[in-house]
């Protein structure tokens, strides 16, 4: 009991300080874990260049408050399998783990560009035609 306690005291930290770590950092891992832009990050970054005015800004603050954690951990996710996956790999695990193990990746990082996807839906909505071209220039010139 003190040992399941203790795991997930640990747990809660972590995924606290992942919560709160350095926004690069953050974004390196983004990109990692898969190749669809991070336009929450881009926006808030640009969000003058691209005269956000403040009904925006509040959608795009509500939008990432609502969703950030979730998308966090999923990216939290996929790096630590990843050391898992390798781990067990040098372990010798079979190769039936090693699948599965690998699936489960693949689905959480479906998962990640679905969740993107929907942003990228959500924010075309929230931002003008001419706000979203530059938005997407912004991105190809990266």
């Amino acid at each position: 009991m003190k040992k399941t306690i203790t795991a997930l005291f640990l747990s809660l930290i972590f995924s606290t300080s992942i919560l709160h770590a350095d926004q690069a950092q953050f974004v390196r891992n983004m990109a990692h874990a898969n190749p669809v832009p991070n336009y929450m990050s881009i926006i808030k970054m640009n969000a003058d260049k691209l005269g956000l005015n403040d009904e925006q800004k509040n959608k795009v603050m509500v939008w990432k408050k609502k969703n950030g954690p979730k998308m966090a951990a999923m990216v939290k996710s996929v790096i630590e399998g990843e050391k898992e996956l390798k781990i067990a790999s040098m372990d010798g695990v079979p190769q039936t783990e090693i699948s599965a193990m690998s699936d489960k990746l693949l689905d959480t990082r479906k998962k990640i560009i679905s969740g993107k996807t929907t942003c990228r839906d959500y924010m075309m909505d929230v931002l003008s035609d001419a706000q979203w071209k530059q938005l997407t220039d912004i991105i190809k010139a990266g």
